[in-house]
C-alpha cells in the first residue's frame, strides 16, 4: 500500500520533533554552513527565505547570508505577506533564490511541505529563482508522492549532504 502525503507529513513531523534540540541546533549550524557553497551568492541581490517556527523544530537558517537582501513571509492581518526582514525594502517583483523549508524530500528533489500549498505559489510565481530546499537529512525518503503543481528543488541542503539533480550526494 502507498503511503500518501498526509501519512507522510506525520510521520516525518513526529521523527523531526523527537529530535532533541541541540541535535536539531547543531545540524542548523551546518546546514547554514553547506548553504553558503552551493551557489555563488555574490551574484545574488534578492533572497526569499523562511523564518523557522521553533514549535515545529524547522531548520534554522537565520543570518546565513549576513549582507544580502532578504525577504520573508510573514503573517499580517490573518494574511500571508512577503517583508523585507529588516521592513526597509519594497518587495522586488521577482527573486534570485528561494529557500524552502522541509519536512522531507527525496533524490529527485521532490518536496513535502506542510500540506497548504504556500511554496508551490510561491515557487510558481518565481520560475527563474534558484529553488533551495533545505532539511534535516533524517527527512530523506524513498519517494515523495507528487502531483501536477508540485515544483522540484535545483539543490536540497541538509547536514550531511547537498543533493542536487545530476549528482551523487555531495558531502555523504
Amino acid at each position: 500500500m502507498k503511503t500518501t502525503k498526509t501519512e507522510l507529513r506525520k510521520q516525518l513531523k513526529q521523527e523531526r520533533l523527537a529530535t532533541a534540540l541541540e541535535a536539531r541546533q547543531q545540524n542548523s549550524a551546518l546546514i547554514r554552513e553547506r548553504l553558503l557553497s552551493v551557489i555563488d551568492w555574490s551574484k545574488v541581490a534578492t533572497i526569499h527565505c523562511f523564518e523557522p517556527i521553533d514549535e515545529l523544530g524547522e531548520v534554522d537558517v537565520t543570518g546565513f547570508a549576513a549582507g544580502k537582501q532578504i525577504f520573508t513571509s510573514r503573517l499580517v492581518e490573518d494574511k500571508w505577506q512577503i517583508v523585507s526582514t529588516d521592513n526597509s525594502n519594497d518587495v522586488p517583483q521577482k527573486f534570485d533564490v528561494v529557500i524552502v523549508p522541509m519536512l522531507g524530500f527525496d533524490r529527485r528533489l521532490h518536496r513535502i511541505g506542510y500540506g497548504g500549498g504556500y511554496y508551490d505559489r510561491l515557487l510558481a510565481e518565481h520560475p527563474e529563482a534558484h529553488k533551495i530546499g533545505v532539511c534535516f537529512d533524517t527527512g530523506k525518503i524513498e519517494q515523495i508522492p507528487i502531483q501536477e503543481h508540485d515544483i522540484p528543488m535545483d539543490v536540497i541542503v541538509t547536514e550531511a549532504a547537498i543533493y542536487t539533480p545530476d549528482s551523487t550526494p555531495k558531502g555523504v
